[in-house]
């Protein structure tokens, strides 16, 4: 997985100024979370940095083969 640029420090990448962030909770294994948290060490990031970084990829990987994603609907302030 290509790591992003650094923008926020310590291998962090901030976020979109325009999203605000969701709070929720990833049902993961517990193999999967333990190596996850390995690799975040790796890449000096937050287990959640990369669990973001990775969901970002796999949107531009799928949008780079099938087009565009659908714009979300987001619900009103």
């Amino acid at each position: 997985m290509q790591k992003e640029k650094n923008t926020a420090g310590r291998g962090r990448v901030s976020a979109p100024e325009k999203n605000k962030p969701v709070f929720t909770q990833v049902r993961i294994d517990e193999e999967t979370f333990l190596k996850g948290k390995i690799l975040a060490a790796v890449y000096d990031e937050s287990f959640n940095s990369l669990m973001v970084r990775a969901v970002r990829n796999e949107i531009r990987a799928y949008e780079a083969e099938h087009g565009p994603l659908p714009e979300p609907a987001r619900p009103e302030s």
